[in-house]
């Protein structure tokens, strides 16, 4: 008899690529980026975020991470907009999008489309601009120290 394969989820490769970006765009210190805890016993959310991270200046970054389509955005924006945010406090939700690479259809091209939460006017602001996820941003963050 053959088994059905079940389709694997992106998230977790998203949440790193987070962490990523937190780091490169936003130049947050990576001893105060944090991930959320998800085991089959436990569950912790960083305020409806699964990123969080923190720069030299003490601004701080909460990152929602999918990899689901419209509906998943959706509902993640919903969960993040029910809490009541700092003014200082910069929330967004990072959409993995992946696409077929014209150069070698076998492979496969990310990027985050990113939804920034603007705390006064309550509502989303979407960026224009795709910020390209490398493969190596789906590993550990790891930094050199020289």
């Amino acid at each position: 008899m053959a088994r059905k394969k079940v389709a694997k989820s992106k998230r977790p490769e998203a949440e790193r690529a987070a962490e990523h970006y937190l780091y490169n765009i936003f130049r947050c210190l990576p001893e105060q980026i944090i991930r959320a805890v998800r085991t089959r016993f436990q569950r912790q959310d960083l305020w409806a975020s699964d990123v969080m991270g923190r720069d030299l200046a003490g601004r701080c970054y909460f990152a929602q991470a999918t990899a689901g389509g419209d509906e998943a955005v959706r509902t993640r924006r919903r969960k993040l907009e029910k809490i009541c945010w700092n003014e200082f406090d910069n929330v967004m939700l990072l959409q993995l999008v992946e696409t077929i690479n014209p150069a070698n259809a076998r492979r496969k091209l990310f990027f985050f489309r990113v939804h920034c939460y603007n705390r006064l006017s309550k509502k989303w602001v979407v960026d224009e601009t795709a910020h390209p996820v490398p493969k190596e941003w789906f590993k550990k963050l790891r930094v050199e120290t020289e």
